[in-house]
Parts: C-alpha cells; structure tokens; sequence
C-alpha cells in the first residue's frame, strides 16, 4: 500500500508571474518619486514643476500597462 502525494494547497511559483509583479511595483516606484520630487518643486516655488507633468503621464502609463500585464497573465495562467 503506497502513499499518496500530500497536497499542501501551495501552488508552485510562476516565475512570469514574479518578473511581471516586479516590473509593476518598480513602475508604481518610479511614479511615486516623480510625484514627490514634483511636490518638493512646488513646494520651493520651482517654476520647473510644471516639467513633471510629462513625465508623470508616462509613468502613469507605464504602470497602468505593467498592472494589466500582471492581472492579464494571472487570470489567464490561473496563478497566485
């Protein structure tokens, strides 16, 4: 008599799944240090705060797009 595989409820790491939630918190990262060194400008009265705004809106995007890659690959390979 053999004894089955004991099944913990872990599911193995998907490495896709770990580079995808990397690349949306170093997006989120990058986002926020842009907002706040354009509160630190408006803060000095720097007329160059209004430079962010660019910026911002592309690391606003950036992050949206790494955000739905994550969930996209998580609803779709099922991982956790």
């Amino acid at each position: 008599m053999g004894s089955a595989p004991v099944k913990t409820g872990v599911k193995e790491q998907c490495p896709e799944r770990e580079r995808l939630l990397r690349e949306w918190t170093l997006c989120g990262r990058r986002l926020a240090k842009l907002l706040d060194d354009q509160l630190a400008a408006m803060k000095s009265s720097a007329q160059t705060f209004a430079t962010f705004e660019e910026q911002i809106l592309l690391a606003r995007s950036a992050e949206t797009e790494a955000c739905r890659k994550y969930f996209g690959h998580v609803n779709l390979h099922g991982c956790v």
